[in-house]
């Protein structure tokens, strides 16, 4: 994959998200009601909606599957985006219809839970290409969202998995930094006492059969419900070592932020590739 630039800021968090606008396509709109509130959904067939934006920023995108009738089974459905010049990006998710919510143009059609994705962008302007999988009987709906950073952390904590497998040192300027291993198929969990902000660190453990770039997803999970599945691209540091693991290099640090609504919960990180190991850290702020 070529290189996607995509960064995350250390001493950032998010503001207030502004919802995006598409500068080609997309003319089709859905409104949904939710929850008492109405939501304008873009409409994606096969045909390409392009978005605009300017970065540095985190793009949440939100999509919903349609359905003509009730059913208990959960619904599959999948849409590409393009970012710049890049190599195309398939999401895929899966869910069961969330009952509640009516469309004000089809009031008699059901919708999915949401499929939440995440994706972040560099400093400049940036095109968003999104297309539907034509073999689907039903085109998706999704919302684009556009959240900016700023500086500010309070009150941060390191928190520590409740079971891992490996706990791994990075030097970092001669100086040791503890990550815990996440792996396919081995996902880790913390406690998080809501509400708060869960900040989960990454670093790719670059092999010698990888290339200079590569890239990874994890997905995180409350229970049996998705939060968001973080796309990161990321190259070798230059500047850190895996203690105990001379033959390999960590890569550059990436970062996801979750809210975490009050209340004790039981917050799962998975790593969707089954080729490759991640080293992660977890913190709390307020």
């Amino acid at each position: 994959m070529k290189n996607l630039s995509i960064l995350f800021f250390l001493m950032f968090s998010s503001l207030s998200a502004e919802l995006l606008k598409p500068t080609a396509g997309g003319e089709q709109k859905e409104i949904l009601k939710i929850a008492g509130k109405r939501r304008i959904y873009t409409v994606v067939k096969e045909e390409s909606v392009v978005y605009q934006v300017h970065g540095p920023a985190r793009i949440e995108l939100i999509a919903r599957y349609p359905s003509p009738k009730k059913s208990r089974k959960s619904q599959a459905f999948s849409y590409q985006i393009t970012v710049d010049d890049e190599d195309p990006i398939n999401i895929h998710h899966k869910y069961k219809l969330q009952k509640s919510i009516r469309s004000v143009q089809h009031p008699s059609h059901y919708y999915t839970f949401s499929g939440n994705y995440f994706i972040n962008v560099g400093a400049g302007d940036h095109t968003l290409t999104f297309t539907a999988n034509e073999k689907q009987n039903y085109p998706v709906l999704l919302r684009v969202l556009k959240k900016d950073f700023e500086t500010s952390i309070l009150g941060k904590r390191e928190l520590q998995p409740m079971v891992f497998q490996s706990n791994r040192k990075v030097i970092v300027n001669e100086k040791e930094i503890s990550y815990f291993e996440l792996t396919h198929g081995r996902p880790l969990q913390v406690e998080v006492n809501g509400p708060k902000t869960l900040r989960i660190l990454s670093r790719l453990i670059f092999e010698s059969r990888m290339g200079e770039e590569e890239s990874y997803r994890i997905r995180v999970k409350s229970e049996s419900k998705v939060l968001g599945t973080y796309f990161m691209s990321t190259g070798q540091s230059t500047t850190a070592t895996i203690k105990d693991l001379q033959d390999k290099v960590p890569g550059k640090w990436r970062t996801c932020e979750i809210k975490i609504p009050k209340g004790k919960h039981i917050i799962s990180v998975e790593l969707v590739e089954k080729d490759r190991s991640v080293l992660t850290r977890f913190q709390e702020y307020k």
